[in-house]
């Protein structure tokens, strides 16, 4: 078993943020992801509102954050990521088991992020991988000579219809409101790429044989339901929070969150926790915010548990030094 300062769960914008900054007050730090690093910010988002960065595919900025993040000083701040799947945390012993090994920290921060709602309609689970699915940039390359449809009202919406326009032969979107949530600026794109945009249209069925072949539109305005033959279906109907995990460690949630006090920590001492799950704005910029806020709690943590056991150290961790931090048991 391998021991770490911080294992972080969780390589979205968040988990990455929070890295920087324990890894920078000198904390060993280690990363564990189970898909891809970034999450849903590097595979269906523009990013149009991150301070200092031009709009420009999330793809982009994620990259440039692993660099940081990997990167030894003094380009980065040295924290490494693996490609490995947490399956079960011992809160009690702050022991975190992937599908390959297991770690053994003095703090762990729990950032896995959320993963793309369902419709629940039939024939969606039946075709997963056989028409439909959820992130385009994924299956954009099979979208070539095809009719794709593509289901929500958001940014992330608005972004896998005109990625899947670059390959796809017809694309259309449709709506359940008769206006979109997704910025003008991407609306206006979409209108520029010719994508058919039907609003007061919900998908209610998905058929195939094998693989998708029709959908079942429901026309919520004149209450008309009709087949249209196609090839694939993209679903971008919002995300959910990827609590599962938290809650099968046994950690106390809130209203479908992972309950967090003012430090960030959970119901369980030394076990941290951040980004959507806790119920932060789904924007890049707030997961970012949210992790930098857990990372510099988490180091403060680490720094006074040092000091409860005797143990001095020179220099300052997260902006103090440990005559500081002795202060501040003493008062608490």
């Amino acid at each position: 078993m391998e021991i770490k300062d911080v294992v972080i769960v969780g390589a979205g914008p968040a988990g990455l943020s929070a890295a920087i900054f324990t890894s920078l007050d000198g904390w060993d730090t280690l990363l564990l992801e189970g898909e891809w690093v970034g999450g849903q910010a590097a595979i269906a988002y523009t990013v149009m509102n991150y301070p200092g960065f031009p709009p420009n595919d999330g793809a982009f900025l994620i990259e440039n954050l692993q660099e940081q993040v990997t990167s030894p000083p003094p380009k980065g701040v040295g924290a490494e990521i693996r490609q490995e799947k947490a399956i079960k945390i011992d809160t009690e012993k702050k022991t975190v088991i992937t599908d390959e090994n297991q770690y053994e920290a003095k703090a762990v921060i729990i950032a896995t992020g959320s993963t793309m709602q369902k419709l629940g309609v039939p024939g969606e689970g039946q075709f997963v991988g056989k028409g439909v699915s959820y992130y385009a940039k994924r299956d954009y390359e099979k979208f070539s000579g095809k009719k794709v449809l593509v289901v929500g009202g958001g940014n992330t919406t608005a972004k896998s219809a005109l990625l899947a326009k670059t390959k796809a032969e017809e694309v259309f979107l449709i709506h359940r409101r008769d206006s979109m949530r997704a910025y003008p600026t991407m609306v206006r794109r979409l209108q520029k790429a010719n994508v058919d945009i039907r609003y007061n249209t919900e998908l209610k069925e998905i058929k195939g044989d094998g693989t998708v072949k029709r959908a079942v539109l429901f026309d919520n305005k004149t209450n008309e339901e009709k087949e249209v033959p196609l090839d694939w279906i993209i679903i971008c109907v919002g995300t959910e929070p990827n609590t599962k995990l938290a809650e099968e460690s046994g950690l106390a949630v809130d209203e479908s969150f992972v309950k967090v006090d003012d430090s960030m920590m959970t119901s369980k001492q030394g076990i941290f926790a951040c980004g959507e799950i806790t119920g932060c704005d789904n924007h890049l910029v707030s997961c970012a915010s949210d992790g930098a806020t857990t990372g510099m709690a988490v180091s403060e943590y680490l720094a006074l548990e040092k000091v409860k056991k005797g143990e001095m150290f020179k220099g300052a961790i997260n902006g103090k030094y440990a005559d500081e931090y002795l202060q501040i048991l003493k008062e608490g």
